[in-house]
């Protein structure tokens, strides 16, 4: 049987630029103690990359729930951002196509941004008497996705809408979420304390609206699981994360920014996730030992082979200060046949007989070993079909190996103190009584950030 996953890093080496094979063999050794850490933290049942495994039970109520909102609604409007969404979304993407709403119901509508337009362009074509509104916000309070659910909220219940058909997702913490669920009876569903939003969508987080598309959460798991006994019960010598992640670590400090080549469409929201996953688990200013290291690199999510029309000629010859990930699926969910429309023109006869998948994976494969040739360093990982398993062991080996980077680069992959000074901004200045103390103090800091602006206007 074909792999679910396979890594392959053995163009990583390069003379210029990369790492050699003797630095990797090394750097084996000297990672293999965090590495052994690592797979021991995945023996604890509350670590967070452990604990989805640990809420299996959990998973009957989410699959009755999805059944009971599937026979009821004709859409599903899913309010959450970051984390409550990107990871969903990745995997109706994934599983169902870009065009699932057109010939499905439930249809499924991601409000993802505080954005007036999104707002005003959702409700001119959603029914709210036929929508189920479910609402995800780990923490209770985040202000974006607030201002959208109070909007629909209100506009659900003008409609007739029942709020006991309403889904909130937080965690247990005493939070608005919980209680205003409570209070209007709601349907509320609970994330593991020890999961942070972009670790969540091997949760309800991401399995309700799984199921609700028809995504079996269950080999989801069961992909993630593969994953998981390979890094914990495994060789360390032959493991993949081990190997990559000492590689994209030694590499971190001459090339700050790691491309996730995608190719296939399918898989362009899967790299929108990856992005929220490295850049806020890794990019780091303080150590765990409280030194400011400003660790990480940064993530750019492209799709093949749009981008090779696009950004290809940058990665090739501009800055050396990139490395690559590929990611190709070996099996698509239907192969075409290109037809021998015009036999006679060099520039078309070449397609007889050659199917798009067939194209799509030279292309890669020529897109790679180009940029390998002008020094680039590049790795693959190669899916073996566009299944719920194969998905449920992408996203679980991405997490693993942000993690153990993570212990590589010294930091907690599991916080994010970088974004809390903006979101206590928002809450002082737009009048939230817990933070009305400091808002004299941020509305000088806007003033005096404000004289600073020098503009251009053009009439």
């Amino acid at each position: 049987m074909t792999d679910l996953l396979t890594v392959d890093i053995g163009h990583l080496f390069t003379e210029r630029g990369g790492v050699s094979r003797a630095e990797l063999e090394w750097m084996m050794v000297e990672n293999q103690g965090k590495f052994e850490d690592f797979r021991r933290s995945l023996g604890q049942e509350r670590f967070p990359l452990t604990v989805s495994f640990t809420e299996r039970g959990e998973i009957p109520r989410i699959k009755a729930l999805a059944r009971e909102i599937r026979v009821k609604f004709a859409n599903v409007l899913l309010v959450g951002i970051g984390g409550s969404s990107l990871g969903a979304r990745a995997a109706g993407l994934f599983m169902r196509g870009p065009y699932y709403n057109l010939t499905n119901e439930p249809r499924m509508f991601f409000l993802d941004n505080l954005d007036p337009a999104l707002v005003d362009g959702l409700e001119k074509v959603l029914d709210l008497r036929e929508t189920a509104l479910i609402y995800i916000s780990k923490s209770g309070s985040t202000a974006e996705s607030a201002a959208n659910f109070m909007y629909f909220f209100d506009k659900y219940r003008e409609a007739g809408g029942d709020p006991r058909d309403v889904v909130f997702i937080c965690d247990r913490l005493d939070n608005g979420v919980n209680r205003i669920a409570r209070e209007l009876g709601c349907n509320l569903l609970h994330t593991p304390l020890e999961l942070g939003g972009r670790f969540s969508v091997l949760s309800c987080v991401g399995f309700l609206p799984a199921e609700i598309m028809g995504i079996d959460c269950e080999e989801l798991l069961e992909g993630a699981m593969v994953v998981y006994r390979m890094i914990h019960e495994g060789v360390p010598e032959e493991n993949g994360v081990l190997a990559l992640g000492s590689c994209l670590f030694a590499l971190g400090a001459g090339r700050p920014i790691h491309v996730l080549f995608n190719y296939g469409s399918l898989l362009y929201d899967f790299g929108l996730w990856f992005m929220q996953l490295w850049a806020e688990s890794l990019g780091k200013k303080h150590s765990l030992s409280g030194d400011v290291v400003h660790a990480g690199t940064t993530p750019l999510n492209a799709l093949g082979a749009t981008d090779q029309h696009s950004l290809l000629q940058l990665f090739k010859e501009g800055p050396a200060d990139k490395v690559f990930g590929f990611v190709k699926v070996n099996r698509a969910p239907s192969d075409i046949v290109i037809p021998d429309v015009f036999p006679g023109e060099d520039e078309y006869a070449y397609f007889a007989g050659r199917t798009m998948n067939q194209q799509l994976h030279i292309q890669q494969l020529a897109t790679e070993i180009s940029l390998f040739q002008e020094g680039h360093p590049c790795y693959r990982i190669t899916a073996r079909d566009y299944s719920a398993m194969t998905l449920g062991a992408l996203f679980y080996f991405y997490q693993a190996l942000t993690v153990f980077c993570g212990s590589l680069w010294r930091v907690n992959p599991f916080d994010q103190p970088g974004v809390e000074d903006s979101k206590k901004m928002t809450y002082a200045l737009m009048g939230r009584k817990s933070f009305l103390d400091c808002r004299g103090d941020y509305e000088a800091v806007v003033a005096d950030y404000e004289k600073g602006s020098l503009s251009f206007g053009f009439r």
